[in-house]
């Protein structure tokens, strides 16, 4: 608001500010702008982490498959198959499954679940024990899969 005050030798100066009302909206549109900016920092964070925590849990899946891969054909499945394998580094556990599919070629899949610091966990092992639990096969294939699954054949040398 604009009003006319008189200085000390008769000319006017003009004046503007803010109402209280104006004041108690501004405050609450920062309020609201700087809430968004925390929870937006705060989403990247656990994004950070998530990305982190995938990379190790890549490398933990293909350290298992180079390992499964040296082992000898006839001893695949008994060694690896349904075998749960800890992981280093974070909060996670591995499993592997070896399936024949015929008598020269061998599926093994690992698979590895990890869990956020927020609680959030990533795979189908919701305890992390490495066994299927009630409820942890949503997909009901008789696996514990994960965004870190791992896939390949092995062939039976002649």
């Amino acid at each position: 608001m604009k009003r006319q005050i008189k200085k000390f030798f008769g000319t006017s100066l003009s004046t503007s500010g803010f109402t209280l009302a104006e004041l108690i909206v501004a405050a609450g549109i920062m309020g609201v702008v700087v809430g968004g900016i925390l929870v937006s920092y705060v989403r990247c964070m656990e994004l950070n982490e998530a990305s982190q925590n995938k990379s190790l849990a890549v490398k933990a899946a293909r350290d298992r498959m180079e390992t499964i891969k040296s082992t000898a054909y006839a001893n695949l499945v008994s060694t690896y198959n349904n075998v749960p394998f800890t992981v280093t580094g974070f909060t996670g556990q591995g499993i592997s499954y070896v399936t024949v599919l015929n008598a020269k070629n061998t599926e093994v899949v690992v698979s590895v679940s990890w869990r956020q610091k927020n609680g959030r966990v990533y795979g189908e092992d919701k305890n992390l024990n490495g066994v299927i639990d009630n409820g942890e096969d949503v997909n009901s294939d008789g696996r514990l899969n994960s965004p870190v699954d791992i896939v390949t054949r092995i062939f039976k040398r002649s």
